[in-house]
C-alpha cells in the first residue's frame, strides 16, 4: 500500500484535532455555507449551531445523523469512526470501550449506529463470479452417526454470498439453502450477461442457474481447483468473517448477525486504502 493510501491516529488527530473541527467538516459536508435568502451561515458560539446572517435561520448540523442528541463528544465520534475503518477483524464493544474510556453501553451504541449506517453497493456483480454458501452458529454437534445432524443444522444461521474476482462481494443471511432463495439472491446480485457463474457441485443450482454461464468444482471428489475455476476468494471470505467473529467478538445473535457482516463486506470493498476507507465510512454516516 502506497504511503498517501495509508492513514493512521496522527493524520486524524491533525485533521480532526478539536469538537470544532469535527463540526465544521460536518456542517460543510451536509449543508451550504450560504442560505437561500443570500446570507452566510455562521457558528453560534459555544453551540453545535449555525446561523444565517441575514434571515436568522438555524441549522444544526448533527440533526438527522448517528451524532444527534448524543453527549459524547465529536472527536471521541470519530476516533471510533477511525477504529472501526481500520478493524478488519472487526472491533467489539468491550474494546472499543477500553479505546475511548467510555461506558460499555456507550462504546456498543456507538458501534451499532456506525453498522446500522453502512450502505454497501447494490449494483450487480458481473465477470468472473464465485457463489457459495456457508452456516454459521448453533450449539451442539450431530452425535453418533449424525443423527441430530437436523436439529443441529437447524439452529444455524445460513449465509449466501457472491464474490466478483478483483472487485465486490454481496453476502446476506437467508431464511435457508434452498434452490428458490438461492435462485433469488443469484437474481438480485449477479448479472446474466458478461458473467461466468463459478459455484461448488450442489444441485441446487442446476435449475436457479441454467441462464448462467456456469463452471463448478466437485469438492466432493477432492477437486478445489481446476484452471481458474474454483471458489476459494468466498470460501478465504467466509474463513475470516468467522475467525474474526469467534475471535474477536467471541459469539454474534442471528438477531445482528447481518449487521455485522455488513461491516465485514463494507471492509472488503473498500479494503485498498486506508484514507479512503475512513472518508467513505465518515460520508456514509453522514447520509
Amino acid at each position: 500500500m502506497a504511503r498517501i493510501d495509508k492513514y493512521g491516529i496522527h493524520d486524524l488527530r491533525k485533521e480532526f484535532p478539536t469538537n470544532d473541527d469535527c463540526l465544521e467538516f460536518i456542517f460543510r459536508t451536509t449543508h451550504s455555507e450560504r442560505c437561500s435568502c443570500g446570507g452566510h451561515y455562521k457558528r453560534l458560539p459555544e453551540r453545535r449551531q449555525y446561523q444565517c446572517s441575514r434571515c436568522r435561520y438555524q441549522i444544526a448540523p448533527t440533526a438527522d445523523t448517528i451524532f444527534e442528541k448524543s453527549a459524547t463528544p465529536l472527536t471521541l465520534w470519530f476516533h471510533a469512526i477511525f477504529v472501526f475503518s481500520s478493524a478488519k477483524n472487526g472491533i467489539s464493544a468491550k474494546q472499543m470501550e477500553r479505546e475511548l474510556n467510555v461506558t460499555y453501553k456507550t462504546a456498543w451504541r456507538i458501534l451499532r449506529l456506525i453498522r446500522e449506517s453502512l450502505h454497501n453497493e447494490k449494483h450487480r456483480l458481473l465477470g468472473d463470479v464465485e457463489m457459495d454458501e456457508t452456516y454459521f452458529g448453533g450449539k451442539g454437534d450431530a452425535g453418533r452417526n449424525n443423527k441430530d445432524l437436523g436439529r443441529v443444522m437447524d439452529d444455524k444461521a445460513v449465509i449466501l454470498g457472491a464474490v466478483e474476482r478483483d472487485g465486490e462481494i454481496r453476502a446476506e443471511v437467508v431464511k435457508d439453502a434452498k434452490a428458490r432463495t438461492i435462485g433469488q439472491f443469484l437474481h438480485n446480485n449477479v448479472e446474466r450477461i458478461k458473467t461466468r457463474l463459478l459455484t461448488d457441485e450442489s444441485n441446487r443450482y442446476d435449475l436457479v442457474a441454467r441462464m448462467y454461464h456456469r463452471q463448478s468444482v466437485n469438492h466432493s471428489l477432492h477437486e478445489y481447483a481446476r484452471g481458474d475455476v474454483h471458489t476459494n476468494t468466498i470460501e478465504g471470505f467466509w474463513s475470516h468473517v468467522k475467525r474474526s467473529i469467534s475471535g474477536t467478538h467471541k459469539a454474534v445473535s442471528k438477531r445482528y448477525l447481518q449487521s455485522y457482516l455488513d461491516g465485514f463486506v463494507w471492509h472488503y470493498n473498500n479494503r485498498h486504502s486506508d484514507r479512503d476507507r475512513f472518508s467513505a465510512l465518515l460520508f456514509a454516516l453522514l447520509r
